[in-house]
């Protein structure tokens, strides 16, 4: 039996101390980028909707592997402490608030019959799957120094072969659930992965992204910034036309 990740890793979790010291949790080396682990392993099957970022930050890994840490020391098996950790390292960060400020916006907790969307994260935990197009932290090597990946994942590249088997392998074990892709680097990667598969009716359009770095975008769909006041980076009419499609859908698809 092919031995999983987090029992590969678990030793080096249970004495992690710095995300900066991360060479023990490498994963793979794809020349320009490196991914790493931390437990992002565990899927619902049970899931409504899959919230889908890019990958997995520095911040998003440190949160995660302190709470694994944590958990090898109470003594919890394998499995209950990759399914207990995804909610603590999932969209942990400034970003969190706003991905569930524009969920409730355009009617995702109404869908799913929830007060919030902010109970994905705790008391609703049976209805979403917080995950990312590459499931583990990677990063981009610039000048011989990491930082956060967010750059597309090209089709024929290393990372993309990494990367769609499994999101294919995820999503296989919620098939009927609708797939939230966060900013266009997401959506363009699962509109490839998707392609000609059955779960492709099931790819939602995209949100914004919910960095700090896209608070214009973030504002003109959340209708707190007019249309006239925009820069030329922001794509309005894009924006409504997507944001009226997901709409629809949820209407159509309404539990």
């Amino acid at each position: 039996m092919k031995q999983s990740l987090f029992s590969q890793y678990k030793e080096a979790i249970a004495n992690f101390t710095d995300v900066k010291d991360r060479d023990n949790l490498l994963v793979k080396d794809c020349g320009g980028q490196r991914i790493y682990y931390a437990p992002f392993d565990y899927v619902n099957p049970r899931a409504k909707l899959f919230v889908i970022d890019i990958t997995p930050g520095e911040q998003q890994m440190e949160n995660m592997l302190i709470e694994a840490k944590r958990l090898i020391r109470l003594g919890l098996s394998d499995e209950e402490i990759q399914k207990k950790c995804k909610p603590i390292g999932s969209f942990s960060g400034g970003m969190r608030k706003n991905l569930v400020t524009m969920m409730d916006h355009i009617g995702l907790a109404d869908y799913l019959g929830i007060e919030s969307t902010a109970g994905l994260f705790d008391k609703h935990l049976d209805l979403g799957n917080l995950t990312s197009a590459i499931r583990y932290p990677t990063f981009l090597i610039q000048d011989g120094k990491e930082t956060n990946f967010a750059n597309d994942i090209k089709p024929k590249s290393s990372l993309f072969s990494f990367a769609a088997p499994l999101t294919i392998e995820e999503i296989e074990k919620a098939p009927e659930t609708l797939l939230l892709p966060l900013g266009p680097k997401v959506s363009n990667y699962l509109q490839k992965v998707l392609k000609g598969t059955e779960y492709e009716k099931n790819l939602l359009p995209q949100i914004p992204h919910p960095s700090g770095a896209n608070a214009e975008r973030i504002a003109y769909f959340l209708g707190k910034k007019k249309k006239e006041d925009l820069t030329a980076k922001t794509n309005p009419d894009k924006i409504d036309a997507e944001k009226q499609e997901i709409q629809k859908i949820l209407r159509e698809r309404k539990i």
